[in-house]
């Protein structure tokens, strides 16, 4: 096999690191999350709701700084940010666009979690493959029709959730939807969250237990054409069918062919909940904080609403100030961080060669001293030149040969030798006399240096008769 030439890429490998660039995606990334404490019940819509928004809510990021999601927002395509919050008053939810706003504050009326709801299920769905392709939107909220406030509360739902184009879209990765109804006569809006299914037309019961792969229990019927034509054995479903719930899904015959095959199927939706009902209380402008373009209670007149403008100006102004100042504070105190340490390290080095200098003025004032007192030179190993901070080689020398003599002169205690006593005439073996003790036959305490017994003495004039007792000993 020929071996390939290095230096020279081949034509797969360049196109192939082309592809590998990194993509964004193009559906929304939500972040739903709560804020403060909250009641068990409120915690769980949390968590219910997000799972609406799957798999475009991130499941990981379930408690943040908000400044810090904003400074995130975009590398990490995060579109749309939810909070729930509690207070003695109600449950508020609200939706922000990042990084900039606006944001929709609503009061929660009423809520269900999803327990509650698929409790009372007799058939409760248990597909996981549902959550892996975001739900569809429904709701008769018009994005040309309406108030404003009806018009920004529409826009915003429709971003929050992926776009579907009926013509190019996948009908069967299509398993779930998000209803949004507004009442207009209450002013609530109404989420609801269901399956998706597509039965088959004209199929008895029996047909359809086949075509699920289920072999159904045949011992009663003598032939299979008792089964499928047995009375009452027609699907629930068609009872309850009417020309409303009928529809056309096209069935592709093969891949890469156009031709399509069309049959009549009736839809079921069955609720997964949560349920809400909420009321729009408020608009900003900004992310949580700025013009309020709308409130449900709340009326501004046009001068209340100049001056709010003026005011908040003004706190603008005055917060970039305070934040180009804490900038200069900052550079001038790593200036004098800066300036500080190169002092510091100027003097550390001064230091270094004033005592460098200092030692061999020292050196050279004590060989002329040698030199005038005796009349001759010093020798050379006597006043040596080293330098500040090092041990001389030969002080190291002879200290070692002192350590291994006074080794090897050790001697052992006990010893009977004379030639290892010290300086006062004792033993090493021996116990050296102790002060304000008297030895012999006199008792009472001593004044000054008295004789005392040493350890062998001491031992012999034990009675043979008796026997110490050692400590530590146990008899077994």
């Amino acid at each position: 096999m020929a071996k390939k030439k290095r230096g020279q890429k081949h034509k797969n490998e360049t196109t192939s690191v082309k592809s590998k660039e990194y993509e964004r995606p193009k559906d929304p990334q939500c972040l739903v999350f709560s804020q403060g404490s909250l009641q068990k019940e409120t915690d769980t819509l949390v968590s219910d709701f997000r799972k609406i928004l799957q798999p475009n809510s991130i499941a990981w990021m379930k408690k943040s700084k908000i400044r810090d999601i904003v400074s995130v927002c975009r590398p990490m395509n995060f579109t749309h940010m939810v909070l729930f919050s509690e207070t003695e008053v109600g449950i508020y939810m609200k939706i922000c666009r990042l990084p900039h706003g606006p944001t929709l504050t609503f009061k929660v009326k009423s809520f269900s979690n999803s327990h509650d709801i698929m409790s009372l299920l007799k058939k409760q769905p248990s597909n996981a493959t549902k959550f892996l392709v975001g739900p569809c939107l429904m709701t008769n909220l018009q994005l040309e029709e309406g108030e404003p406030h009806l018009k920004l509360s529409a826009r915003m739902f429709l971003d929050m959730f992926p776009t579907i184009t009926p013509n190019t879209a996948n009908t069967d990765a299509i398993q779930r939807c998000c209803l949004i109804h507004y009442d207009a006569e209450n002013e609530v809006f109404d989420f609801r969250h269901y399956s998706i299914r597509v039965i088959p037309l004209g199929l008895s019961k029996a047909i359809k237990k086949f075509s699920t792969g289920k072999v159904p229990n045949l011992s009663k019927f003598s032939d299979i054409s008792e089964f499928l034509t047995k009375s009452g054995m027609m699907s629930e479903s068609e009872a309850e069918d009417d020309p409303a719930n009928e529809v056309t899904v096209n069935e592709s015959k093969g891949a890469g062919e156009e031709t399509k095959a069309s049959k009549k199927s009736s839809v079921r939706l069955t609720e997964l909940g949560p349920r809400l009902s909420v009321e729009l209380w408020k608009i900003e402008e900004g992310l949580m904080d700025g013009l309020v373009l709308y409130h449900r209670i709340i009326k501004k007149t046009p001068e209340e609403k100049l001056e709010l403008e003026k005011h908040r100006e003004r706190t603008k102004q005055l917060r970039e100030q305070r934040k180009r100042e804490q900038e200069k504070n900052i550079k001038a105190k790593m200036k004098r961080l800066e300036e500080h340490k190169q002092k510091c390290l100027k003097g550390m080095r001064d230091y270094k060669e004033n005592l460098a200098n200092s030692d061999d003025d020292e050196r050279d004032d004590d060989a002329q001293y040698f030199k005038e007192e005796i009349g001759e030179d010093p020798d050379e190993a006597l006043f040596d030149k080293v330098q500040p901070g090092k041990k001389r080689k030969a002080d190291v020398e002879d200290r070692t040969q002192k350590k291994i003599k006074k080794f090897q002169n050790k001697k052992k205690p006990g010893s009977d030798s004379d030639s290892d006593d010290d300086d006062n005439h004792y033993s090493r073996g021996k116990g050296k006399p102790r002060e304000g003790r008297m030895s012999g036959k006199g008792k009472g305490k001593g004044k000054g240096k008295v004789s005392f017994k040493s350890h062998g003495k001491i031992r012999k004039a034990i009675p043979s008769g008796k026997k110490t007792k050692k400590k530590n000993f146990n008899k077994k």
